[in-house]
């Protein structure tokens, strides 16, 4: 098991504040508030979990484990930081290809007149 200051140092985004109470800092630039807010949401049920605006350009996600449930924090933050990640990724392509995929599913359920119609011009 790999101790939590170990992390501390290589990634010093993570920090424990107090026992048991552990804080992500992450930079605006790379993740939106919708990411942040998204990936927060599925550790509800393992974590107490407090989102708040830190120093310049910095959003802070506070982690306390709720008693009931052994979390490891390491394993807990990592797997946060992924899904913030993976939402904010998925934002992305919504905002490149959004346009492309409710043209392409307007053009599958259209009715096949309209399809007939669309193909001659």
């Amino acid at each position: 098991m790999i101790n939590i200051e170990k992390i501390q140092n290589r990634q010093p985004f993570i920090t424990e504040t107090e026992a048991g109470v552990f804080l992500v800092k992450l930079k605006k630039e790379f993740y939106e508030q919708e990411a942040v807010m998204q990936a927060s949401y599925k550790f509800t049920n393992t974590c107490f979990i407090k989102i708040d605006a830190m120093e310049e350009g910095y959003v802070g996600i506070w982690f306390k484990a709720k008693l009931e449930l052994h979390v490891d924090p390491e394993l807990l933050l990592c797997e946060f930081c992924n899904e913030v990640l993976d939402q904010q990724v998925r934002l992305d392509l919504e905002k490149r290809y959004g346009t492309i995929r409710d043209s392409i599913y307007q053009f599958a359920f259209a009715p096949i007149k309209d399809r007939i119609e669309d193909l001659d011009g």
